[in-house]
């Protein structure tokens, strides 16, 4: 949170809310606000803050880990399309299958 660092860096440097307003030229209730804001603070904010206490806003943008297993899908694409369209219809067939069962497993509780 923005504002969690505007206050862990002020309270690191050993300021008072009305010190840090002094150096931004803001009043102290606007310092009480931009820590309780949240995410709310802009970047553009944040910066001038922490610059007003000698400290830098560093950014770095890092790869994320991909949610999917990639595994299957290489799997899948070393298939050619035949293949893939067998497994397809196959795994169709077997999801018919099982709704099938569902289905008249549900009748059955229901009879």
């Amino acid at each position: 949170m923005t504002g969690a660092l505007i206050r862990q860096a002020r309270e690191a440097e050993g300021l008072t809310q009305a010190a840090l307003a002094r150096r931004l030229g803001i009043t102290q209730p606007s310092i009480a606000r931009l820590e309780a804001a949240g995410d709310e603070v802009t970047v553009a904010t944040l910066q001038r803050a922490l610059n007003a206490m000698g400290r830098a806003l560093v950014l770095e943008v890092v790869p994320r880990k991909s949610s999917v297993d990639e595994t299957l899908l290489y799997e899948t694409l070393r298939l050619t399309p035949d293949q893939r369209l067998a497994r397809f219809e196959s795994w169709y067939r077997d999801m018919r299958e099982l709704r099938h069962e569902v289905i008249e497993g549900r009748r059955a509780r229901a009879a």
